[in-house]
């Protein structure tokens, strides 16, 4: 009997905190040939724990969690490649009933007999339990089509983001149904399972019974227990049946997990301990130049006096303080700041930590390329330029941009680091900022407490005085990791300035600023109860910058809403959040961020106003006391924060500091919006330098009334002839950086690529956020750029087309030639209509190329990798533009039967990839694009 090679695709995202890793791997290794993985953005070591079970692992490092089909078609096309006969779907939470391996070939076999494309198998969802399975609400009504046969073609069309999509190939047609093998799916068998579902949905804008609270709701629950012989060895438990829950109750257990669903994954963490203006400096840094998604940013306040700490306090900056003992602070300083980092270690919540400080500025993508860099086995620091008060160490380039905040030159540093950057990573390097796994920091005992007198144990070290020879803190954290096999490296593409003892030689910040009432706390006092009144003095008495303004304050005549915001506008104009009590009065300043506060359940009560009613609409976030109330309004999300918890007063601080946060990331938002538009020219060339001289030549004249900043980069995908000279007489003109990508070619053969490489290297190479496609042999008749440019600006869905001639027959380049770059219109009109729907010269939107993933990298025939590109750009929602900018496209010779009978042999197979992946969007995912 013939055995079928059956690979297994799966798709996971931080299972190994909810444990399913260990249980899903050892059940399906035993039964397949391969195992294929794709992890999407795992940061709880679920991708370090596959990497030591299978070899096919693709990396994702952000999380898309809405995306899984054309996650599924990535996985496919991977599977694919192993030549199996038969590809299995699993998820991380589901395991196959006992004896699958024997009737999995039994299903091929049977597939393959009589022509059948798939298998749908049962599944039983476990519910609160190892044993017991729900019944009732379609919950033992799913099958989906897990088995499916290796056709030709076989793919997913339409990978568009989305949730609840077919999860199986487009191409399957027939499908057999079966109970020999069924899915025991886990996702449902814990409290903490279900409160993941729950939450993640929601966020993603599920509603409603039939989409969102079926996952919780036990109202209607029937439960049943598995038979044990359709468990396999190992895996059957003899539990209790799950009593039935109340959805109040369900929705208490989802509350108690919310911290842990929602935890941020990466801790951004900075020392601060004398200067307000530094703090404010960094703070802002980190925001402009990091996507704060996922991430936590906090100060740790370090033997810190009045000043920071009042301005952290006032200001809702996450912060903890660190104070040294009398005895400590008077060690060398630098014992503090490693005694504080490891405090800050133990307060950080991300599974990563990234440590800096405060004397830091940052360049845009700094962090997502450590994170990029990261493999399981590595710690990863940024390259830095230093300030040159001290000597740099390895990798380090020493160039002042500004000795402090003040003095700082961030355009001209932006440049040098656009220059600097490279895509490399190298062993060793300095020290922050660095990115490591907090389990790895507290395996190895973090740092230790001040620079280690040379010769001493590292792991019980003796701490060295000042002027005794020593090893740095740093360097024996990085020989301790590399004990346990955790490699120091430095990403080059990853760049930093460092002031070099910034806030050490700066002047301390001698009083703290006046404190600016950011938090108004508005309620209808005559109409409270005392109890009431006394939630509203202990909601100002914890929060900082806070001031109750009641009718005692504004006045009992007039509308109280009016009153308020008169009130406000007048005294307290630095006011950002307004929390409200949402029953009685409207909201009372539409222009401010607004909690809507619903301190009693008046649906159950009978007594429902269309004033709170109203409020609860318009307000931006909603908070209650219990979840009853919630329960009673569940059109709405409420944030429920019980009066009578402990720590009430730090939750309402904490969702305080969500919301200045938010505020911070749209801050600097808006700043990076209004910034001027940087355009990045991208020329590819391949042995054609005469062209390209005359391509740049008229791209110099082109550029002179240029209103954006810009940048030329030409990319060499040929072999090393003048091009380079070429492009020095240039370099000044066209601020042009030159970039070799031929290396393919040394050893003497030109080995052809589509263009479609060098220009997602040039595009990963470049800073601006509007592109420009060039070919070398475009020759500029008026103010091109300029003109392709502009409509960009506006609008980043256009794709910006010039009118173009193509000079077929070389009229126009001999015209050229002879005249010294001078052309007339009849040698322009005797040129060929060129298709400048194609990019030739184009101008798009940076996000736009990104979103699509580039150039398709799986072209490498001739033809038909621009016509891809296009289409995908415009079935991702862009649209021409025509301009008024005039190009031609400089004669060269094609090959022989280039424009007869469907082009050189070489385009069958471009043609044939790119009919087979129409309706695709997004390529190159699960792998690194546009390497140099």
């Amino acid at each position: 009997m013939k055995h079928y090679r059956i690979v297994c695709i799966c798709q996971i995202y931080n299972e190994l905190c909810k444990d399913n890793l260990q249980r899903f791997v050892s059940n399906i290794l035993p039964v397949v040939s391969d195992l294929i993985v794709y992890d999407d953005g795992s940061t709880d070591g679920s991708y370090e724990y596959m990497l030591k079970q299978t070899p096919h692992v693709i990396r994702a490092t952000k999380n898309d969690f809405v995306n899984e089909r054309s996650h599924k078609q990535l996985l496919l096309q991977e599977a694919l490649k192993l030549q199996p006969d038969f590809i299995l779907w699993l998820d991380a939470d589901e395991v196959l009933t006992a004896n699958a391996a024997e009737k999995l070939q039994e299903l091929c076999a049977q597939c393959d007999e009589n022509g059948i494309d798939a298998v749908n198998m049962h599944e039983i969802n476990l519910w609160r339990s190892h044993s017991w399975r729900r019944m009732d609400s379609s919950y033992d009504s799913g099958w989906f089509c897990r088995l499916w046969r290796v056709v030709p073609g076989m793919c997913f069309h339409e990978t568009k983001p989305g949730l609840h999509q077919p999860l199986f190939p487009s191409t399957i047609r027939t499908v057999k149904w079966t109970l020999d093998v069924q899915v025991l799916h886990y996702g449902f068998s814990s409290m903490q399972r279900l409160a993941y579902k729950y939450l993640v949905y929601k966020s993603h804008g599920q509603r409603g019974y039939d989409m969102l609270d079926r996952l919780i709701s036990e109202e209607k629950l029937v439960t049943e227990r598995v038979p044990q012989e359709l468990f396999p060895e190992g895996l059957w438990v003899d539990d209790e049946e799950p009593e039935q829950m109340t959805f109040a109750e369900s929705l208490a257990y989802v509350e108690e997990y919310r911290n842990e669903v929602f935890k941020p994954r990466f801790s951004i963490v900075c020392l601060v301990y004398k200067s307000v203006e530094w703090l404010k400096f960094v703070y802002e840094q980190v925001f402009k130049y990091t996507d704060m998604k996922d991430k936590e940013f906090f100060f740790v306040a370090n033997d810190a006096n009045s000043a920071v700490l009042n301005y952290l306090e006032n200001n809702y900056i996450p912060h903890y303080v660190f104070t040294n003992t009398p005895e400590q602070q008077k060690d060398w300083y630098v014992n503090n700041v490693y005694r504080a980092y490891n405090f800050a270690a133990g307060k950080a919540q991300g599974d990563f930590i990234v440590f800096i400080n405060t004397d830091m500025a940052f360049t845009p993508g700094w962090f997502d390329r450590l994170w990029q860099a990261y493999n399981g086995e590595n710690c990863v620091a940024s390259r830095l330029v230093e300030s040159g008060k001290l000597r740099s160490g390895q990798y380090g380039v020493e160039k002042d941009f500004g000795r402090d905040y003040a003095s700082y030159r961030e355009k001209e540093f932006q440049h040098f680091a656009r220059e600097l950057s490279e895509p490399e990573l190298l062993d060793g390097g300095l020290f922050m900022p660095i990115l490591i796994r907090k389990e790895h920091f507290e395996r190895v005992g973090g740092y230790p407490e001040g620079q280690v007198l040379l010769g001493s144990d590292l792991y019980q070290p003796v701490i060295a005085k000042r002027g005794e020879a020593c090893i740095s803190g740093d360097t024996v954290l990085s020989m301790k990791l590399q004990a346990i096999g955790i490699r120091h490296q430095t990403a080059f593409d990853s760049i930093a300035y460092h002031f070099q003892w910034g806030e050490l030689d700066s002047l301390a910040t001698a009083e703290a600023e006046r404190g600016k009432i950011i938090i108004a706390l508005c309620n209808d006092s005559s109409l409270s109860s005392i109890n009431e009144q006394a939630f509203w003095n202990f909601l100002q008495e914890s929060l900082p910058a806070s001031v109750i303004i009641d009718r005692q304050l504004v006045g009992d005549q007039g509308d109280y809403a009016v009153n308020v915001q008169n009130y406000i506008r007048k005294n307290y104009p630095d006011v950002e959040v307004i929390v409200q009590n949402a029953v009685l009065s409207h909201r009372v300043d539409e222009s401010r961020y607004t909690i809507g506060l619903l301190p009693d359940n008046l649906r159950t009560v009978g007594t429902p106003g269309a004033q709170s009613e109203e409020n609860l609409v318009r307000a931006d976030i909603l908070a209650a006391n219990s979840a009853q109330i919630a329960l009673s309004y569940p059109e709405h999300d409420f944030v429920i924060i019980p009066d009578s918890a402990q720590d009430s007063g730090q939750k309402w601080k904490r969702l305080l500091m969500d919301i200045l946060k938010k505020f911070m990331i749209e801050k600097s938002n808006r700043k990076k919006a209004v910034e001027k538009h940087k355009v990045s020219i991208i020329i590819t060339t391949f042995q054609r330098t005469h062209l390209l001289r005359w391509g740049l030549y008229s791209l110099s004249l082109s550029l002179k009334e240029m209103p954006f900043e810009y940048e030329t980069i030409v990319i060499n995908d040929g072999i090393e002839d003048e091009t380079e000279e070429v492009c020095k007489e240039f370099r000044e003109k066209l601020n042009l950086k030159y970039v070799f990508t031929g290396q393919r070619n040394l050893n003497g053969y030109s080995v052809w690529r589509v263009p479609g490489f060098a220009i997602n290297i040039g595009v990963k190479q470049s800073s601006g956020d509007i592109l420009v496609f060039c070919c070398a042999e475009m020759f500029h008749a008026n103010q091109t750029i300029a003109s392709l440019t502009k409509p960009i600006a506006d609008n980043p869905k256009l794709l910006g087309i010039p009118i173009g001639k193509d000079d077929r027959e070389g009229v126009f380049l001999e015209y050229l030639t002879k005249n010294d770059g001078s052309f007339d219109l009849g040698m322009y009109n005797k040129c060929i209509n060129l298709d400048t729907r194609m990019p030739f010269l184009m101008a798009l939107h940076r996000s736009q190329f990104m979103e699509i993933g580039g150039y398709d990298e799986d072209f490498v025939g001739i033809a038909y990798d621009d016509r891809d590109l296009i289409d995908r750009l415009l079935k991702n929602g862009c649209k021409y533009c025509q301009t008024d900018a005039v190009t031609v496209h400089l004669y060269h010779p094609r090959a022989k039967g280039y424009y007869e009978g469907g082009g050189p042999p070489e385009w069958d197979y471009n043609k044939n990839l790119y009919f087979s992946k129409i309706g695709y969007i997004v390529r190159n995912e699960g792998r690194e694009w546009g390497k140099l």
